[in-house]
């Protein structure tokens, strides 16, 4: 037997009344003829009689994929967020985060390489890369930074990403934790 689970249904289970973004959902694995069956119920009318029989019981938040395609992307990307944030900056140590935060991009393969090049008077380099996510060109300039200024630069990027993807933690604990309410076993 192959073992599947899926996301949410879009609708509940018994009231058949469609799930509303963010809304909690409580969902129910049974065995039916040999096959895994997830059923998902709106948290108010949950009650707790129907997870007879249950391999498995679990609360999620259902996330309408509408919804999720209207957020910019640099909201799920910490690091795209500071790329973008410091990108026209005019001060060299946020020039330099910016600088690092489109390499670290381009290794994880958010950011192509479209061409590389120096300004003409050979002051600047300039790295234009293709955003995968957004399909949009970004622009990295590097004014000869120096060693002090890229580990500024560093050091704030580093406590920049430790801050937002601390305070995105309890919000996608909530939205993606699958937290057991009751397991039973067998039918």
């Amino acid at each position: 037997m192959e073992i599947r689970i899926g996301k949410p249904g879009r609708s509940c289970a018994l009231t058949e009344k469609e799930f509303q973004h963010g809304e909690t959902v409580v969902s129910v694995m049974k065995v039916e003829n040999q096959q895994l069956v997830r059923h998902d119920f709106s948290k108010p009318v949950w009650v707790d009689d129907r997870a007879t029989g249950a391999i498995a019981v679990w609360e999620t938040q259902y996330s309408d994929p509408a919804v999720a395609q209207q957020e910019p992307a640099e909201k799920f990307s910490p690091l795209r967020k500071i790329f973008y944030e410091t990108a026209e900056s005019e001060d060299r140590v946020q020039i330099a985060k910016a600088y690092l935060a489109a390499q670290l991009l381009r290794r994880q393969k958010v950011f192509r390489l479209v061409k590389e090049s120096d300004d003409t008077d050979g002051e600047m380099r300039v790295a234009l890369f293709m955003d995968r996510i957004g399909n949009r060109l970004a622009e990295a300039r590097d004014p000869q930074l120096t060693y002090a200024e890229m580990e500024a630069g560093r050091v704030q990027l580093m406590e920049e990403l430790t801050a937002l993807e601390a305070a995105s933690e309890p919000a996608a604990d909530e939205a993606q934790d699958q937290q057991p309410i009751k397991e039973a076993q067998g039918s």
